[in-house]
């Protein structure tokens, strides 16, 4: 990765980060999905600068700092973030697009982590695929399960089903630069991002 965009985001008294945050990802994963749409695999990343997760405390926060990274300053353009994210323009000030310094801390990469469904959630599932199953029976059956996380997150509606969802996000140190496919979030388990 040579090239990164860096957004931060603006939250006022009557607009909170957290809401930003939605409104923004939201418009990324769009620009993410035409683009990855178009040529066919995801060579778009994205790093959170002020990520910090403590499992001890199990508290995290993503911070107000998202930069998008691409191997060249073409795909960057062709992405048009300042495009999707006009809505948002007192809400999020963007750099131009620029090089990557020369030394960096270090790669990470960023990934999605996918938590258990809750119990009225897998219950509903279940009924659904076994209809002559008795809901509140397999309710109180699956009462154990927990949809809770305590890696940050963005709060996010599903296009395809319009439910709301979190995106629960881990960054992991890797020990040297990884190639490979980013999904339509910028995420990756696989491939890094510089740590600047």
């Amino acid at each position: 990765m040579k090239h990164y965009q860096e957004l931060i985001l603006l939250p006022q008294t009557e607009v909170p980060i957290y809401f930003i945050w939605s409104k923004v990802y939201m418009q990324l994963h769009l620009a993410l999905t035409e683009l990855q749409a178009t040529l066919g695999e995801g060579k778009v990343g994205v790093a959170f600068p002020e990520y910090v997760f403590d499992a001890e405390a199990k508290m995290g926060r993503l911070g107000s700092k998202l930069r998008v990274f691409a191997a060249d300053a073409a795909l960057l353009q062709q992405l048009d973030l300042a495009q999707h994210l006009r809505r948002y323009a007192d809400y999020v000030q963007m750099s131009d697009i620029r090089a990557v310094p020369e030394t960096v801390r270090g790669q990470v990469s960023f990934a999605r982590v996918q938590v258990k469904s809750g119990a009225e959630r897998a219950a509903r599932r279940l009924i659904r695929r076994h209809p002559e199953l008795d809901y509140a029976t397999e309710l109180t059956r699956l009462q154990g399960l927990s949809a809770h996380s305590a890696l940050p997150f963005i709060q996010l509606q599903s296009l395809s089903s319009e439910q709301p969802f979190r995106l629960f996000i881990a960054k992991t140190v890797q020990p040297q630069a990884q190639t490979g496919d980013f999904g339509t979030y910028g995420l990756s388990s696989v491939a890094t991002v510089p740590d600047f």
